[in-house]
């Protein structure tokens, strides 16, 4: 009998083995699952989108041409959004590129929702932009047109404000002078435009001032803004001047500069931080701008502006100083005091009553020329007689010393207060028949008076006749020259009629008057005053059913 049974292994061993095999399948399978994500990865970067933003995953072909698609489609929408929104009227949102999702007031008529489409701003509640999308072909831009606020803006500027991107906008107040935005995370990293937000373009010598993210910001050049909710706010200056006033803390910046403000709150949007030291601008911030306005494209083409200059150049926007000096009317004191000198002046003389009492040294006059008797001595009677009344003329001495140096010395005998820009005001505009009416309110002591006029009205082909005819002030024209064609821009389109008062006095209310020629058409209505110390006032939007 054979004692050596075959050899067979522990059942120890064979589990071992088992376990070395699930070992290996598991690690096969991680593998397998790493190549799946990162191939899938790979191909979503390729295609534009990139959640975990990690650049160093593409080489540097594919990173080119992502960057060039990318800068295709922005450029096309950027035109798109400039041929369809290029006459946009002031105080409106257009709908520049798709996709835009909006939320309109209750009541609004107009649409929204195709490109080209414009709605008044205080008609918009809120709107959000698609972010970039270079399979669908979409990158969401809506463009707002505002007016210039502060108080050395020509009359009628507007300030343009493009929305674009990933970004969400919340305007309640319904005035965009106070409005919440943010820009979502996981947007496509594009080299053309590395964020999305807001692009701000103010007119040389302009400026406009707004509360965002509960941060006072004023600026009087071009700028950027992105906010990131319960992360930061930034504001970035490429030209002029700006100050941004948060959480009880102001700073001033210049151009080639951008500031911080920290964001928290219920909604992640409030200001909950002062305002941070000026920065150097990064090339991202250059690129932003030289993509959306084909300016600033490099450090050489910014004019750098210190928080110092910074400081001085909002002063001068906002503390508007009026040259005239209000003065009451001037009491001249005139001293007629008349000599009787042998000496004639061409000046109006005050006491006429001199001038006739002289009257009887022309008798003598008459009385020799009766002397004409037969004697041959004609000649010599003539001579004597002729001259005295040359001579005597003089003594009726007009030589009055009024003192025509109107002793009117315009020292004022009280000087007013400066005016005020918030204490003049509209009231609601309202319509009778062809004409927009409304009131100016001046609660300054010293008299205003109008300077200039802006109106954006409407005209259509149904009414080709239509045209702004006359421009009234309690009751008597100021401004008789038509203008057939909209927005209508006062003295530039024909100058105020002579002799016309267009004053204000302090403490008073004036009825203002717009008159067409033809039934007012369907749409939106609103002009601005400015007054001869720089302030400017916009009435409220009035709209035709």
């Amino acid at each position: 009998m054979n004692n050596y049974a075959p050899y067979r292994s522990p059942k120890r061993s064979s589990s071992r083995r088992k376990r070395q095999e699930s070992v290996l399948f598991l690690a096969l399978g991680v593998l397998i699952s790493f190549v799946c994500v990162g191939v899938i990865g790979l191909a979503l970067y390729l295609g534009g989108y990139n959640p975990f933003v990690f650049p160093f995953n593409l080489t540097a072909t594919a990173l080119s041409a992502r960057n060039a698609n990318c800068k295709v489609l922005i450029d096309k929408a950027i035109q798109a959004s400039g041929g369809y929104c290029g006459k946009t009227n002031s105080n409106n949102v257009c709908y520049g590129n798709i996709t835009i999702k909006a939320e309109l007031a209750p009541g609004a008529t107009q649409r929204f929702s195709e490109r080209g489409d414009t709605v008044a701003v205080n008609e918009l509640r809120s709107l959000s932009a698609s972010p970039l999308d270079l399979k669908s072909d979409e990158w969401g831009i809506a463009v707002f047109k505002v007016i210039a606020n502060l108080p050395r803006s020509l009359p009628g500027e507007t300030v343009t404000m493009v929305v674009f991107g990933n970004t969400t906008l919340d305007n309640q107040s319904g005035n965009l002078q106070s409005f919440y935005f943010y820009s979502e995370l996981g947007q496509i990293a594009c080299e053309a435009v590395p964020f999305d937000g807001l692009m701000i373009t103010v007119p040389d010598g302009s400026g406009v001032r707004m509360n965002v993210n509960g941060a006072e910001v004023t600026l009087t050049g071009n700028a950027s803004l992105k906010a990131v909710q319960n992360g930061e706010m930034e504001v970035t200056l490429f030209k002029g001047a700006g100050r941004i006033v948060a959480n009880g803390q102001e700073q001033y910046f210049g151009a080639g500069q951008k500031v911080h403000v920290g964001l928290g709150g219920e909604n992640g949007v409030q200001s909950v931080s002062g305002p941070s030291a000026p920065e150097p601008l990064t090339q991202q911030e250059l690129n932003t701008a030289c993509t959306m306005t084909g300016q600033d494209c490099s450090p050489a083409e910014i004019i750098p502006v210190s928080a110092g200059e910074a400081q001085q150049q909002i002063e001068s926007q906002i503390t508007f100083t009026p040259t005239p000096i209000y003065t009451l009317t001037p009491t001249p004191t005139f001293t007629a005091s008349v000599t009787a000198t042998g000496t004639v002046f061409i000046f109006p003389s005050w006491t006429a009553s001199v001038t006739r009492t002289r009257t009887p040294t022309l008798t003598p006059a008459r009385t020799a020329t009766r002397t004409r008797t037969p004697t041959p001595t004609r000649t010599r009677t003539r001579t004597p007689t002729r001259t005295p009344i040359q001579t005597n003329t003089p003594t009726v001495t007009l030589t009055p010393t009024v003192t025509d140096t109107p002793t009117d010395t315009a020292t004022p005998t009280e000087t007013l207060p400066p005016v005020s820009c918030g204490s003049i005001s509209l009231d609601p505009v309202t319509q009778s028949s062809t004409n927009l009416v409304t009131n100016i309110t001046n609660n300054n002591l010293a008299p205003i008076t109008i300077a200039s006029f802006h109106a954006d009205w409407v005209k259509t082909a149904a009414s080709p006749s239509q045209k702004l005819s006359i421009l009234s002030l309690n009751g008597a024209p100021i401004w008789n020259i038509s203008d057939n064609t909209p927005p209508s821009d006062i003295p530039t389109e024909g100058n105020w009629m002579n002799g016309a008062d267009r004053t204000i006095p302090g403490s008073t209310t004036r009825s203002f008057v717009l008159q067409f020629g033809a039934p007012l058409e369907t749409g939106n209505y609103q002009f601005s005053i400015t007054f001869d110390v720089g302030c400017p006032v916009t009435s409220t939007l009035f709209s035709v059913p």
